[in-house]
């Protein structure tokens, strides 16, 4: 079967154009070709089409094959350039060939043609392809220098904030609650807990993150959203809430649920084009039948049950059955091309919870988006006090940050644990085998100079492989676990956390609670 190639044919002769195309058909194409002879007609059919090869006579009335060649380059447009003349000097064929010609073929000897024609369009072909794979390659390269920058700022970023929120939550701690200065701490934790949120999804983006699973209230989370949606959504959009109260809480990632709600805000934006409308977002809970699953978008494993619902409805342009269908395609968009993976991560993010997802729309009336999440186990562990031990541990704390030493120094003496601390690896080492038989507990750092934490506790196992390793990191800590694999941590711990956290996770790593405090002096 003959290969159908587009040919652009730069020629004056509407014969020669006749026998190019019949010699093209003879070697085996099949060629859709457009013929032009002025320099404004090659710009303009280079602009509205596209073509598999050029084919130019040397010389015409109005410019040359040079003059064409520079119109080709000056478009931009990757195309394979042959020159197909009748007599012509050698110095002429020579230029056009430095110019960027791939062939000469004489009109004399068309026969040679498809033969040209094929290997340059295979040529072409594999050029695009290295080019293709040589931007895959630098946009991967790109993305490893974001998750490396991320991966920085965020170690740096989190050592910080350790300081910031351990320090004000153990003030909090000594404040009376008709105290003036509890408000104002309150806010500081309040503000250090959201940069940590923020540290989290930079490291989410470069591929670095991971799932912070925790009971949620979705109410809640759209409140501490509203201020971006606000800032997201045109002016001319009256953005509703109809928030429900109380509302049980989910089990859920809060970066994610803050994607899913802004990506349908955006999404019912856009639905409004330029006219004024209303943007109603509601929380609150609903039972679902086996027939409301059925008619879902999103279902896979949910189950017929009560669930916490939001929905975002707008008064836009709605959506034909066709355009539905399509909605959760990647990169699909009624307004231009490349949009992006705005509804499309909406369902991954729905599936990644277990929840539901419908669609009610229709011209012309609007859209509403519907989703369900499984309600989280309302029955909780009561709480343990960590404080009430009547025995003494010794924490051997080692990081190089002076400010996360203080404060888990600080955080831990509160709790009645006695407390050495060291700057790097190899000063941990050091004081754990001078205090070998004391020491019942490391809190240890995954980056450090002098000696790496995965090095360091390599070491400390050839010590000793019972005692308790709490990994300490900055960076996510499904890093630190693929770090850390098979080397014998006892447990991991993200950077910033509060003194109740750190105290939990050494529960958690020992099977102990904390030693009684000492007496208020």
């Amino acid at each position: 079967m003959a290969e159908t190639i587009r040919v652009l044919i730069i020629e004056d002769s509407d014969d020669d154009a006749v026998l190019i195309s019949d010699e093209l058909r003879r070697g085996g194409f099949d060629p859709v070709y457009t013929r032009v002879e002025t320099a404004p007609a090659l710009e303009t059919a280079l602009a509205s089409g596209e073509y598999d090869v050029v084919l130019s006579d040397y010389s015409l009335p109005a410019f040359s094959a040079i003059d064409a060649l520079e119109i080709v380059k000056r478009s931009g447009v990757d195309v394979p350039f042959i020159v197909v003349s009748g007599s012509v000097r050698e110095d002429f064929i020579i230029e056009a060939m430095r110019n960027g010609a791939r062939d000469c073929v004489m009109k004399e000897n068309l026969t040679r043609l498809p033969l040209a024609v094929s290997r340059e369009i295979e040529e072409s072909g594999e050029r695009r392809r290295r080019r293709g794979f040589d931007e895959q390659m630098r946009h991967t390269q790109r993305l490893e220098s974001v998750g490396l920058l991320a991966g920085g700022i965020a170690h740096d970023f989190n050592n910080l904030l350790t300081g910031v929120l351990g320090n004000a939550t153990l003030v909090l701690e000594t404040l009376p609650e008709s105290s003036p200065h509890r408000a104002p701490l309150e806010r500081v934790v309040k503000a250090a807990e959201q940069a940590a949120h923020l540290t989290r999804q930079l490291l989410a983006y470069a591929g670095k993150g991971r799932f912070v699973i925790e009971p949620l209230n979705m109410s809640d989370i759209v409140r501490d959203i509203l201020p971006l949606l606000h800032v997201s959504v045109p002016r001319h959009i009256d953005l509703r809430l109809s928030l429900h109260e109380p509302l049980p809480r989910i089990r859920a990632d809060r970066g994610q649920m803050q994607q899913l709600i802004m990506n349908l805000v955006i999404n019912a934006a856009e639905a409004m084009e330029d006219r004024s409308g209303i943007i109603m977002i509601s929380t609150g809970v609903e039972a679902l039948t086996e027939d409301d699953l059925a008619r879902a978008r999103i279902r896979d494993q949910a189950k017929p049950g009560s669930y916490v619902c939001l929905e975002v409805r707008d008064n836009g342009t709605g959506m034909d059955e066709e355009t539905c269908a399509k909605i959760f395609d990647p990169f699909f968009t009624t307004k231009f091309t490349g949009r992006g993976l705005g509804l499309s991560a909406v369902m991954g993010i729905v599936r990644g919870h277990g929840g539901a997802l419908q669609v009610n729309t229709k011209p012309g009336v609007g859209s509403t988006f519907t989703v369900h999440f499984p309600m989280a186990d309302q029955q909780s562990a009561p709480a343990r006090d960590l404080t009430k031990a009547t025995f003494k541990m010794h924490v051997l704390v080692i990081d190089d940050e002076r400010t996360v030493r203080q404060t888990c120094r600080a955080m831990l003496e509160r709790a009645g644990y006695e407390v050495m601390v060291a700057e790097n690896g190899k000063e941990g080492l050091d004081l754990f085998e001078a205090f070998l038989d004391r020491v019942n507990l490391i809190l240890l750092d995954l980056a450090m100079p002098v000696l790496s934490g995965d090095r360091a506790l390599d070491e400390i196992r050839s010590i000793s492989p019972d005692v308790p390793v709490l990994v300490m990191t900055g960076y996510s800590e499904t890093e630190a676990v693929e770090r850390f694999a098979g080397k014998g941590a006892t447990g991991f711990i993200s950077k910033p956390f509060t003194r109740a956290q750190l105290l939990q996770a050494i529960e958690r790593a020992t099977g102990l609670p904390a030693p009684e405090p000492p007496p208020a002096q």
